[in-house]
């Protein structure tokens, strides 16, 4: 791949007002595509992803990914200089991206109208939890809040019947794609028509849009607990778990064979329809048989047998595994006060990127002195506190 690629956006301009998860990821995005993306964050604590999860002083495992390859700058966005030094950057901005709940940035004073008053050609991006419109539109939201409230939860039921997160964030992070996705097109229409852009979003919406199809099972059928087809899940081996997919006739008979049965001339099983009403039945076979043999025996047999199916893996596996090491996609870095940790590439890209997150105003300094602020001023602003 051209190393091209990764600086599809050199020369773009970035402010980001975010902070959590979803807004950062669509910035980190843009600045592993090669813009040049400004984080202003507080100046007590920072972005309040530093402090997601454990933190290992200025970072947590989900801010060194979603900050990667940005600027930071510390600065109290209600201190009397702050509103010249934000006018400054937004006037250069060639994409501004805020997820504050709605109203906030207006108030702030660097709202979309606001900025487009002195930036008409600017593309401006808002995140929000709800939306800016309904009678949630005040409301606080967070990847935990939506899985529950879009019904991901719901689906993504425990033995118990208990519905349950999904143990990552999910939600924010398709909401920073989708964020990026619609910016992209908003800069093709920048550069072809000469115009800027107003672009909305929110958790709410985004985490509908990945759940289209079981919202659309749903309305056909009025369940979502449909199987895909038969038989399809996870197994337990003598020692771990194996997912498998023969839903197929053809993916059915090689796995038939490769159990040494004639399952398929079942009356039962003779078809994808039939396997799906009889599914119960035809996954308690299965799994009396897959659990005597280990996950390795069943993986070189079920290869063999061209028959899909992966062995369940930890993050520990995969840090380790031969096709992810022989893909490239995992590199390696190192903060102070972090330590050495994975960087994952962003699909599509070349390379992982040479800058790694910044640490709280990191480069407060760097930044005002290449809007022309003199280092007298610069150091006056650190005195009253403006900036970190």
């Amino acid at each position: 791949m051209s190393e091209m690629a990764d600086n599809n956006f050199s020369g773009l301009n970035v402010l980001e007002f975010a902070q959590g998860v979803a807004g950062p990821y669509c910035g980190m995005l843009l600045a592993q595509h090669g813009a040049t993306v400004t984080k202003i964050e507080p100046v007590k604590g920072g972005d309040w992803s530093r402090q997601l999860g454990r933190s290992y002083g200025d970072f947590s495992a989900n801010s060194v990914v979603v900050n990667r390859g940005k600027r930071s700058v510390a600065l109290d966005l209600k201190a009397p200089d702050a509103e010249d030094i934000v006018r400054r950057l937004a006037a250069e901005a060639d994409v501004i991206i805020e997820n504050y709940r709605p109203g906030v940035i207006d108030r702030l004073g660097f709202g979309y109208e606001a900025v487009k008053a002195y930036n008409e050609k600017v593309i401006y991006a808002s995140l929000t939890g709800f939306g800016s419109v309904g009678p949630n539109k005040a409301l606080p939201a967070t990847d935990t809040v939506m899985q529950g409230y879009c019904g991901l939860m719901s689906i993504n039921r425990g033995s118990d019947g208990v519905p349950r997160r999904l143990d990552m964030l999910a939600v924010d992070t398709v909401a920073g794609l989708y964020l990026f996705q619609s910016i992209a097109g908003a800069l093709y229409k920048q550069l072809r028509y000469g115009v800027g852009s107003r672009i909305e979003t929110n958790l709410l919406h985004c985490a509908l849009a990945f759940q289209h199809a079981k919202i659309v099972e749903f309305a056909l059928s009025g369940s979502t607990s449909e199987a895909a087809g038969s038989p399809v899940g996870t197994f337990r081996t003598a020692d771990g778990f194996l997912s498998l997919n023969a839903r197929r006739d053809p993916d059915f008979r090689r796995l038939c064979e490769a159990l040494g049965n004639t399952w398929f001339s079942d009356e039962r099983f003779a078809s994808p329809a039939a396997r799906l009403e009889h599914n119960a039945e035809l996954s308690d076979l299965l799994a009396s048989i897959i659990q005597k043999k280990s996950t390795a025996e069943w993986t070189a047999a079920l290869s063999e047998a061209d028959v899909l199916h992966a062995p369940v893996k930890t993050y520990q596996d995969l840090l380790k595994d031969e096709q992810v090491n022989a893909l490239g996609v995992i590199g390696w870095d190192e903060l102070d006060g972090l330590g050495r940790h994975p960087v994952v590439s962003v699909p599509g890209l070349a390379t992982s990127g040479e800058r790694g997150a910044p640490r709280i105003g990191e480069h407060n300094e760097a930044v005002l002195s290449d809007l022309g602020y003199p280092r007298s001023k610069i150091d006056d602003l650190r005195e009253s506190g403006a900036i970190a």
